[in-house]
């Protein structure tokens, strides 16, 4: 393994190397239509390319390799079920795949990543306050619907320039920086290299100073094989033997808690209005901020201020002790809350 000055300058040497694929890659995307168009619920002006997810994972992947990741984690068999799914989110972007084509492969990735990654939650914790919850026989299904629910969050909150992305890369860094604290080197130096090329992302897809618009998109690829990477290295923190988590369960529904909690309470929604449940609209948070008044710039930036909050709440609750099952309770009190209001205003 390299040691921990030279992955800071293969991370900054990553950052760049994405800008420029990004640069060299935009015409071709724009030449074999691997764009999305303006219309329906898509407000954006002209063809944006779709290769961001494409970019952040084989960038990733390939820093892996120079890092020689795969002597510390599962990182092949874990970037072998990614690629997968990145191959088939590009191909959904293209051609559109079937909606339950994309569910059934979903779940075969995940069922994939748990069983060969590791990615595994045994143990929930003093959840609900009546002692530690056992998962036994049903930790695999479990730890599978805990990623796909993941992943089909992300994708429904990429709605607005920078939104998924800057989530993406707010859980991550919080994700680094309690790995580093708890001396799990490995999986924080893994973090680091990931959010290197989701940076670079970010500088071409969020509205900034320098930027009033993206230039590019994640495209279902991107959402989707991030999300599915997010997932990993969050099962991985929450991961228990017995009692022993680097950070406890409940800690991680908080840091991913925005886009979960709007995805729970508009399966609702939705179900009330007798729609699919899983139906594309603009009843989501982010479209809602911005039909109220709000610029898309200004509903971006206020979701991912309350991500953070919501990744500060789980760490510091945490890191103080607080009951387990208060911070339970308090997350499906926020749930009933705001599921209540969805259902009497939409």
């Amino acid at each position: 393994m390299m040691d921990a000055l030279p992955y800071q300058f293969l991370a900054l040497a990553g950052f760049f190397v994405t800008l420029a694929v990004f640069w060299a890659l935009r015409p071709v995307a724009a030449k074999v239509g691997l764009v999305d168009q303006p219309g329906g619920r898509k407000q954006h002006e002209g063809a944006i390319p779709l290769i961001g997810g494409l970019v952040i994972i084989s960038v990733f992947f390939v820093l892996g390799l120079v890092a020689q990741l795969h002597q510390a984690i599962n990182f092949l068999p874990l970037m072998g079920g990614v690629l997968f799914l990145l191959t088939v989110g590009v191909l959904d972007d293209k051609v559109h795949v079937q909606p339950w084509v994309r569910f059934v492969i979903q779940i075969s990735i995940s069922c994939y990543i748990v069983i060969f990654c590791g990615a595994e939650i045994e143990n929930l914790g003093n959840l609900l306050g009546f002692g530690d919850i056992e998962l036994g026989y049903i930790a695999k299904p479990f730890s599978v619907t805990c990623l796909v629910l993941l992943m089909n969050a992300i994708n429904m909150m990429d709605g607005l320039d920078g939104l998924a992305g800057g989530f993406m890369m707010i859980v991550l860094g919080w994700l680094m920086m309690i790995y580093a604290q708890h001396n799990a080197n490995f999986h924080a130096l893994s973090v680091l290299l990931l959010l290197a090329p989701l940076a670079a992302f970010l500088f071409l897809n969020m509205r900034h100073p320098l930027r009033e618009k993206a230039s590019v998109f994640l495209g279902d690829a991107g959402s989707l094989s991030l999300g599915l990477l997010v997932g990993f290295f969050a099962i991985s923190a929450a991961k228990g033997q017995g009692v022993e988590f680097i950070l406890p369960p409940v800690a991680i529904i908080w840091l991913v808690g925005v886009p979960v909690l709007d995805a729970f309470s508009l399966f609702f929604v939705r179900l009330k209005k007798g729609g699919h449940p899983f139906e594309a609209d603009r009843l989501h948070l982010h479209y809602k901020l911005v039909d109220r008044g709000l610029t898309p710039k200004q509903a971006t930036y206020a979701l991912l201020a309350l991500t953070f909050v919501f990744c500060a709440v789980g760490y510091f609750g945490s890191a103080w002790g607080v009951p387990e099952y208060i911070m339970t309770y308090s997350w499906t009190l926020i749930l009933a809350g705001y599921t209540a209001y969805n259902l009497k205003h939409d």
